[in-house]
């Protein structure tokens, strides 16, 4: 086996599998010789505007737009040839095919890896979500199913492995964390331009010496996002000046305005807001952080979170639902605060303790950054993968 492996590296380059893989492959581009695929088109949507270039600044600062293959189509089997013999081409040691939760691309992932297997070309996967927390028990099924002819499966979490261990499929398995998002804080702003920049975007004037608390991310249902809102009266019966906000697309939401109406019910018009859109701009992205005393991830079905990581790289103080072996590891390590899912009296509980003393916010949110900068480092999370890819390999 070769020193210098070479990998044929296929993932999203947006979004935040695509921050994710911007991350990995800057550490693995050290050790390995990189060759990157990407999607052209991912979902129906875009037919009518297929993902040319990357775009995302971000990505850019590792990934030069002309670097990767542009060539997966969900719906085009003549996609799926062209990546077959660009693998006989370039004659990969390893395949690290990064699935996201897109069940239109299962035939593609299931038809490529068997081809592979077919010419004895090792795939690794790495599997961000098992199964997509919304899907139905037929798609869990498929989902599953497409996964037969991996050579390895790489999941974030503990509680990842043991649900692909009990589905049966008897495929190796290993578990490599998500790496911290510390890349990502280019320190454009302050906390005072964050607080005008926030309340500009918001429509509200955030005072100097307001206490702010923020939801980050896109807005799901299993997200509690509907739960934060419901606790709000409390924090504010305690500390009436705080703003509340939730920023993120609603776009994929079951009932996008359940949000709005709830507010409107509590009274709560002029103390939650939402931006309920993307967030573009790395200055607004960087002041939902840095406006906030707190960010609150009141999930009720995820037990790992990227929106949670990136709070942590900007050093704001988290509050998420304790819901897995990995949040509560984190809870051990004094690296965040938990409160119990779906629970409105919880969730204000750990906010106002939050709320009520800085300095105990602050060193929560140094201790975080410093365990998230060393333990979840991008160069331990490589050589984990590149154990894998070894391991893999030999297993041939």
């Amino acid at each position: 086996m070769r020193d210098r492996l070479k990998v044929l590296y296929i993932t999203p380059l947006r979004g935040g599998i695509g921050h994710w893989s911007r991350c990995l492959v800057e550490e693995l581009d050290k050790i390995a010789d990189v060759e990157i695929v990407t999607f052209r088109k991912k979902r129906e949507e875009d037919d009518k505007k297929p993902f040319k270039k990357v775009d995302d600044p971000f990505i850019l600062e590792v990934i030069d737009p002309e670097r990767p293959h542009y060539l997966i189509e969900y719906n085009n089997h003549r996609s799926l040839e062209k990546l077959v013999d660009l693998t006989l081409k370039k004659k990969p040691d390893v395949v690290h095919f990064i699935m996201w939760a897109g069940p239109q691309l299962l035939w593609f992932l299931k038809e490529y890896t068997k081809r592979m297997r077919e010419f004895n070309f090792p795939v690794v996967y790495t599997l961000h979500e098992v199964v997509p927390h919304i899907a139905t028990s037929e798609e869990e099924k498929e989902f599953l199913s497409s996964y037969v002819y991996a050579s390895h499966l790489v999941v974030l979490t503990e509680d990842a492995k043991k649900e692909l261990e009990y589905s049966g499929l008897g495929l190796p398995v290993s578990v490599i964390p998500h790496g911290n998002y510390h890349a990502m804080d280019k320190h454009v702003v302050d906390r005072g331009k964050a607080r005008d920049l926030l309340g500009e975007k918001l429509g509200v004037k955030i005072e100097e010496g307001a206490r702010v608390v923020g939801f980050f991310g896109f807005i799901r249902k299993y997200k509690g996002l509907i739960y934060l809102i419901k606790a709000t009266p409390r924090v504010l019966e305690r500390f009436s000046d705080t703003v509340f906000f939730a920023a993120g697309s609603v776009e994929l939401d079951e009932d996008p305005f359940v949000y709005v109406r709830e507010i409107k019910k509590l009274g709560l018009e002029k103390n939650f807001f939402l931006y309920n859109k993307y967030v573009e701009g790395q200055m607004f992205f960087e002041s939902i952080f840095k406006s906030s005393d707190v960010m609150v991830y009141p999930y009720v079905g995820v037990s790992q979170s990227g929106a949670m990581i990136t709070s942590i790289s900007m050093k704001c103080p988290v509050i998420i639902s304790e819901i897995g072996s990995f949040i509560r590891e984190l809870k051990e390590k004094g690296v965040i605060r938990t409160s119990k899912p779906g629970d409105p009296v919880s969730i204000a509980e750990e906010i106002v303790w939050v709320l009520e003393d800085k300095r105990r916010a602050e060193s929560l949110a140094e201790h975080a950054y410093r365990v998230f900068e060393y333990d979840f480092s991008w160069k331990k999370i490589v050589q984990g993968y590149l154990n894998v890819y070894r391991k893999t390999i030999s297993q041939m």
